[in-house]
C-alpha cells in the first residue's frame, strides 16, 4: 500500500478520484473523527482486496 500525505486544499481527493477511476477501483472515504477504532479495525478487516482508501482527519485518530 501507500500513504500519500498533503496539506489540507491540495486536492488530495482529485487524485485518488483519478487513479480509482483509471485502474477501476472502489474508494473508501472514512472520516477518522467520527469512527472509533473498533469500527475502523472492522472495515479494514472486511474490505476486498482491491481498493483505495482515503483517511481524513488522520491527526484525530489517537483520540478515538
Amino acid at each position: 500500500g501507500y500513504l500519500l500525505y498533503k496539506p489540507p486544499k491540495t486536492r488530495k481527493s482529485s487524485l485518488n478520484l483519478a487513479i480509482t477511476s483509471y485502474f477501476n477501483l472502489n474508494i473508501y472515504i472514512l472520516n477518522l473523527s467520527t469512527i472509533s477504532k473498533v469500527i475502523l479495525k472492522y472495515l479494514f478487516n472486511s474490505l476486498s482486496n482491491y481498493y483505495i482508501i482515503l483517511l481524513e482527519d488522520i491527526n484525530t485518530i489517537s483520540s478515538n
